[in-house]
């Protein structure tokens, strides 16, 4: 398998998810090129017995985990998942030409936005694989190393809880 072309299907999605885990631009840089290091070397191992883009998740989330407790944080590092967010809002709110509607939705987007904040990570990172990344709860599975019940309660939960926080 060509590492140029996993390179290039994978370097955002992986950037995407880098960046939501850490506290910088730069850290998520430098987060992604260690991980796509790790890609390469696992390469020509990669028997595709795993889809390749559950396989390149696993390496991600497995570094991303490993990345923050060696920084020693104490505090979860928050992201914004702004894909999952703009769906949100446009099946809550019909965006039309009507201005008053446009300033609803956009005070809804930015509830939305602090919710996705404050949820847990592990919640975060399953919400932003389903509807951010399109994974299935199998490949989501798979890449977090839990069971597909799990998968499907984290998943559960944080959208019960994105729902309160942005009622509230």
């Amino acid at each position: 398998m060509d590492f140029d072309l996993v390179y290039e299907r994978f370097r955002l999605p992986v950037w995407r998810l880098a960046r939501r885990l850490t506290t910088s631009e730069e850290e998520a840089l430098d987060t992604t090129q260690e991980i796509f290091l790790r890609v390469w070397r696992g390469l020509p191992g990669f028997r595709g017995e795993a889809k390749l883009s559950t396989w390149v998740f696993q390496i991600a989330w497995n570094y991303l985990r490993a990345h923050r407790r060696k920084m020693g944080r104490k505090h979860q590092i928050i992201g914004e998942n702004i894909n999952a967010a703009q769906d949100l809002v446009e099946s809550a709110v019909d965006t039309g030409p009507d201005p008053e509607r446009r300033a609803r939705a956009t005070q809804l987007l930015d509830r939305i936005e602090v919710a996705l904040k404050r949820l847990p990570e592990h919640y975060r990172v399953v919400v932003w694989l389903r509807d951010g990344e399109d994974l299935s709860y199998q490949e989501i599975a798979d890449a977090l190393d839990v069971p597909i019940g799990t998968v499907r309660s984290r998943l559960a939960r944080a959208r019960g809880a994105l729902k309160e926080m942005v009622e509230s």
